[in-house]
């Protein structure tokens, strides 16, 4: 039977968490490419930020250029530096979110992710975590639009050519842990289930619209069921 549902797994909050190890190395990638400039985040928002506009609001802060050359280098030079410093006791899954993705995609849904990483940094954090990279075969990342708004059509674009089917709206579900994923989800009708596994509580992501808020993903049962009797 073909799949009817589609759910979209952000990553960090959501999957796992690498407990700063990526924002290290993503720092370590600007000074490594630009010398030391003091390089830090300090007062930009990371939580459901996309890698592709924090590299550009970090750049402009320091008058770099940021274009797509630039881009390109940086990308390489983040995904080496993850790679070498992302080790398994680095990093960690949150509660019940292997077990759900893996229920879901054993009943029939449409399994994927929708994130603010890069797609090669995304892959690498799956893995160091422990996770089956097959279970999320397809995806949208932190390249592929300006907003987290404009990866959702992407992503469902991705299920769609991967399953060889269209998935309404209504029948789309996007986990994450940030009122941007919540955003994301609303803008385009989906479903909006947020976890406060990352640093907003259930309350803050029910008044950011989120249509079921949760402490994590460990009810296995009782998500199931109300994302698959959608």
């Amino acid at each position: 039977m073909p799949a009817t549902n589609l759910v979209l797994f952000d990553i960090d909050g959501t999957l796992l968490r690498t407990e700063g190890v990526g924002i290290g190395a993503m720092l370590r990638a600007f000074t490594t490419l630009h010398g030391d400039r003091g390089f830090s985040f300090a007062g930009v928002e990371i939580a459901g930020a996309l890698d592709g506009l924090l590299f550009r609001r970090v750049m402009e802060a320091h008058g770099l250029p940021h274009h797509d050359e630039a881009h390109g280098r940086f990308r390489e030079t983040y995904r080496s530096e993850l790679d070498r410093a992302l080790t398994p006791e680095k990093i960690r899954q949150m509660p019940g979110a292997a077990k759900l993705a893996t229920e879901l995609g054993a009943r029939g849904a449409a399994v994927g992710l929708l994130t603010g990483n890069y797609e090669e940094t995304a892959l690498i954090k799956i893995r160091a975590a422990g996770y089956d990279h097959t279970l999320f075969p397809f995806g949208a990342f932190g390249a592929d639009g300006p907003s987290r708004r404009h990866l959702t059509p992407v992503a469902i674009a991705r299920a769609t050519a991967h399953h060889g089917r269209t998935f309404e709206a209504t029948r789309v579900t996007i986990i994450g842990d940030t009122p941007l994923d919540v955003d994301c989800a609303k803008a385009h009708g989906c479903r909006a289930l947020a976890v406060a596994t990352g640093p907003y509580s259930t309350a803050q992501l029910r008044d950011a619209g989120a249509d079921l808020a949760v402490e994590d993903l460990s009810d296995t049962t009782e998500l199931l069921r109300w994302i698959l009797d959608a």
